[in-house]
């Protein structure tokens, strides 16, 4: 097993001698359009190395040739590579004599996939050939994790032939609530990349600069004009498309919770939804829309948001003009907003489920240039759900894109990284509901919270594992999800299955937010990541999961002076009460990796909230916080 992310569409080992990767190599790259980032890549890859850069043949496309350079025996100071090497004459490869050469790929099979690769490595070095400039960027990010999966050794002789299932391959940041520090999001893009993602869906809300709306700005944490600009350049940079997304109906909390706005809510109760009949409404929110889209010229799309607008048509105003027929209130403003946008040359996405249930005569009056993107993220029944919506929007000409969950609400609101038994079911089941309709986006949406008022969810850095699974399986749609926690725990944390089940048996997809942080010692990379895990482990255990007191407490009031139940009640607390303490500083030591100090000290506080109110409170009127010891 080669423990590649996407797992390879098609792979050979062939039984040629291994590349000995790590010696002095000569790269040729050839393109058919110039494309300087191929260039910045390939330097990366290989920092000091020459880049020879030429222009092929039409039709030819991209190729990389890395050779290994070779000195003829003999003759001192001369170098050549192995394909310059007469017959005959002795070439020295590592030590070991070596004639093999890469040889040229038919690129025929790769007629109408974008973005796929052949690579083929020998003894003497690699040759990586593509249809577009992606597709030799994604096959370079494989030749990469080859090496370091062989730490500069020996790689395998391989034939690789591989290609998207899946046209947009989107990650999400939410940056409603807890998120990374701008630094770490730049640097997630390229991470994304690495494991071929090619677009990211990001919800700003408060953190996206207004200049017309400057109260709708968080004063701390929004984003600066130059952030957001190296944001979209670092995007530009590794082949990702930038996905804005905008609020225009519901969860703009951020907007109507200010006085010179709360007019606009659709009910004095509903601090988050718009009233879509209000005369400044539709000024308000294509105003927003512009400077976003203004903002992000290289997108071809705009996300309108549009979910979860319950107050929808309780206004009298609305109940007027609309007849009190929800969707007709919600459609007649959503085609507003298609109209607005489709004009300046963007294609409009909403969220689906405001017209799930939607009348069909009202349906027909939806505007076609937009995309339903259907968000579902629990349930056994993704296919027929799924494919009783794609259907019926299919059927009036809107496209369908899709949206599965490495994060969401699970009922667990308070959950500290995600609740990986239902994103792990949910992620397999979108991928064959994908494949039988051919849905040609699918998103891993990733979300901080249940709306931007909420209590924060789990830290963006504890999610790479389900969206890994997302890459693994938007780009290869039948990869195989056995080995898929074998195939991470190597190439992520450089962990090998071997070491993995001597350690800890067997173990299963399921498992890995169990099983990290008690093989964290044998953690190569990303060793930070496995330690944030054990940390919000660490805590869990201390109090939510077996000692929290107030579940102890009652037995006092039951039983008053017994020796027995207080000794237990006492026990009890100064476990909760020392495990709490002991991971506190641990916690906020960890977060300031990724976050701001405020930020990690709100998410600390988040956590620690009620503990913290219990002490004051239960625990001091019970005598146990004078009591401790």
């Amino acid at each position: 097993m080669l423990s590649l992310i996407p797992e390879p569409k098609q792979v050979r080992i062939t039984d040629k001698r291994p590349w000995r990767a790590g010696g002095e190599v000569r790269l040729q790259l050839a393109m058919e359009v110039e494309d300087p980032r191929l260039v910045l890549h390939c330097r990366r890859a290989f920092p000091g190395r020459e880049v020879t850069t030429t222009a092929p043949r039409a039709g030819e496309g991209y190729s990389l040739l890395i050779e290994e350079i070779v000195r003829i025996e003999g003759t001192e100071g001369t170098e050549s590579t192995s394909a310059q090497a007469s017959s005959g004459e002795a070439v020295l490869y590592n030590g070991k004599g070596s004639t093999s050469k890469p040889t040229k790929a038919d690129l025929s099979v790769l007629k109408g996939r974008a973005e796929g690769y052949i690579l083929e490595i020998s003894a003497s070095g690699a040759v990586i050939r593509a249809l577009d400039a992606p597709g030799l960027y994604y096959g370079l990010q494989t030749l990469l994790q080859l090496q370091s999966l062989h730490g500069g050794g020996e790689i395998p002789a391989v034939s690789i032939t591989d290609w998207p299932d899946t046209e947009l391959r989107v990650m999400n940041f939410d940056l409603r609530q807890t998120f990374s520090k701008p630094e770490r999001l730049i640097d997630y893009l390229a991470e994304f990349s690495r494991y071929k993602t090619n677009a990211v869906l990001i919800e700003y809300e408060d953190k996206f600069p207004f200049s017309t709306h400057r109260e709708f700005v968080h004063p701390q944490h929004a984003l600066s004009r130059e952030e957001l600009e190296a944001l979209q350049a670092a995007a530009h940079e590794h082949y990702i498309e930038i996905i804005p997304l905008q609020q225009s109906f519901g969860h703009l909390e951020y907007v109507l919770r200010h006085d010179a706005w709360k007019h606009l809510r659709e009910t004095e109760e509903s601090t988050g939804e718009i009233c879509p009949s209000h005369p400044q409404t539709y000024e308000l929110i294509t105003g927003m829309l512009a400077e976003m889209m203004d903002a992000h010229p290289g997108s071809r799309y705009i996300h309108l948001g549009c979910d979860e607008v319950y107050s929808l048509c309780e206004c009298e105003a609305c109940r007027k003009e609309f007849g009190g027929v929800r969707e007709r209130a919600f459609i007649s403003f959503l085609n507003r907003l298609i109209e607005f946008t489709a004009s300046r040359g963007r294609q409009p996405i909403f969220w689906h489920d405001m017209l799930d249930k939607c009348p069909p005569e009202e349906l027909a009056k939806l505007d076609p240039r937009s995309a339903a993107m259907i968000w579902i993220y629990n349930g056994r029944n993704i296919q027929a759900e799924v494919t009783s919506l794609t259907h019926k929007f299919r059927a009036l000409g809107i496209e369908v894109m899709g949206a599965p969950a490495v994060r969401s609400f699970d009922w667990a609101e308070h959950q500290n990284y995600p609740v990986i038994d239902n994103r792990t079911d949910n992620l397999l089941q979108w991928a064959k509901t994908a494949e039988q309709l051919d849905i040609r986006c699918m998103v891993a949406t990733n979300w901080t919270g249940p709306f931007s008022l909420g209590v924060p969810y789990g830290v963006f850095e504890t999610t790479w594992y389900p969206m890994l699974l997302h890459a693994d399986l938007a780009w290869n749609r039948r990869a195989d999800a056995d080995t898929f926690i074998d195939r991470f725990l190597e190439l992520f944390h450089g962990i090998t299955p071997e070491t993995g089940h001597a350690r800890l048996g067997n173990y299963q997809l399921e498992d890995y937010y169990d099983i990290i942080w008690k093989i964290r010692e044998h953690v190569q990379r990303n060793k930070d990541y496995a330690e944030l895990i054990a940390i919000m482990h660490d805590f869990e255990v201390a109090t939510d999961r077996s000692r929290a007191i107030h579940k102890y407490a009652y037995r006092w009031e039951l039983y008053p002076g017994d020796s027995a139940e207080w000794r237990s009640l006492l026990n009890n607390y100064t476990r909760n009460h020392n495990g709490r303490e002991a991971v506190r500083p641990r916690m906020l030591e960890a977060l300031l990796q990724y976050q701001p100090r405020d930020m990690a000290e709100h998410f600390v506080k988040s956590r620690f909230y009620l503990h913290d109110y219990l002490e004051r409170t239960l625990y001091q009127e019970l005598g146990l916080v004078h009591s401790e010891g």
